[in-house]
């Protein structure tokens, strides 16, 4: 029982939001396998909802319409392994458990980002949503460069999309079903890359000093 209305309003909050994040949980769920399984453009808002549970009303409440709803739904499930790491963890580190990450299993979310691309040609909405969230980890993935090598002079956009070239290049690779290295091999090889830029770093002001 409350003491205070405050503590009542309070109570209730909680209770509430936690029903709304369970809501979308299951909105974000569903929407995954609807445009997994017919694509954005057959998608309709209302399988979405009713394999959510829901009416479309509870959708719309939360989202402007499917652009906006596959978007969410990727950041969810396939843009948050920076989001995912250790704090505390050096730069280094990260960057390289970035690179073997690359072949964990495929993700629930890889087939919605390779809808979200598709689509993303065809729908301005869907693109411009798309490279918001892109943005967002470019940032976080600029940051970890800058930590890594505070002082290079190699240009920060240039790494970026040699980051992405990889990352998506291999997001396909994996999807179509070419050979891969071993684990091993592979963590051998991103580490030289890695290695080879810091050490690249420290010879050029090095020898400026």
């Amino acid at each position: 029982m409350c003491i205070r209305d405050s503590q009542c309003m309070a109570l209730v909050a909680e209770a509430n939001s936690g029903v709304q994040d369970e809501l979308t949980e299951r909105l974000l769920q569903a929407a995954a396998e609807v445009f997994a399984e017919n694509g954005y453009e057959k998608a309709g808002v209302a399988e979405i909802a009713r394999r959510a549970g829901v009416t479309t009303g509870a959708i719309y409440s939360r989202y402007s319409g499917k652009a906006e709803l596959l978007i969410d739904a990727v950041d969810r499930h396939l843009l948050t392994q920076l989001n995912t790491l250790h704090s505390n963890a050096s730069a280094i580190d990260v960057l390289s458990h970035l690179g073997d990450h690359l072949l964990d299993d495929l993700s629930d979310g890889t087939g919605l980002f390779l809808e979200a691309v598709v689509a993303a040609k065809r729908d301005p909405e869907l693109a411009e949503r798309l490279r918001h969230v892109l943005q967002s980890e470019e940032n976080k993935l600029s940051q970890l460069i800058r930590e890594a090598s505070p002082q290079q002079d190699i240009d920060q956009l240039a790494l970026i999309r040699l980051a992405h070239a990889i990352g998506f290049g291999m997001t396909l690779t994996r999807t179509i079903g070419l050979d891969l290295p071993s684990r091993d091999d592979w963590t051998t090889v991103i580490n030289l890359v890695i290695e080879a830029f810091i050490n690249n770093e420290t010879k050029t002001h090095g020898g400026q000093s």
